[in-house]
């Protein structure tokens, strides 16, 4: 075994690599890992729909109204047309 991969075993493992050990290797310390579980969310509240409708700008809703009326037009208007 050189000697520079007997240091990686050292910084990496706390000890050195032996040449004739069966198994130089060991797991890696807990402390590397977080401890919470990876599916977990965090505890913050989802906003409500009128926590959401009051950060809409005023603007915003009479587009959209305005969006609807022409499409909702367009729509009649094809339909009576037949």
């Amino acid at each position: 075994m050189t000697p520079s991969r007997r240091l990686q075993g050292v910084r990496a493992y706390d000890r050195t690599a032996d040449a004739f050990e069966a198994v130089a290797w060991k797991p890696p310390t807990a402390a590397r890992f977080r401890p919470e579980i990876a599916n977990d969310a965090p505890a913050v509240p989802e906003p409500t729909v009128g926590e959401m409708l009051r950060a809409v700008p005023g603007w915003v809703m009479i587009l959209g109204g305005g969006i609807v009326a022409a499409l909702m037009g367009a729509l009649l208007g094809g339909a009576l047309q037949i």
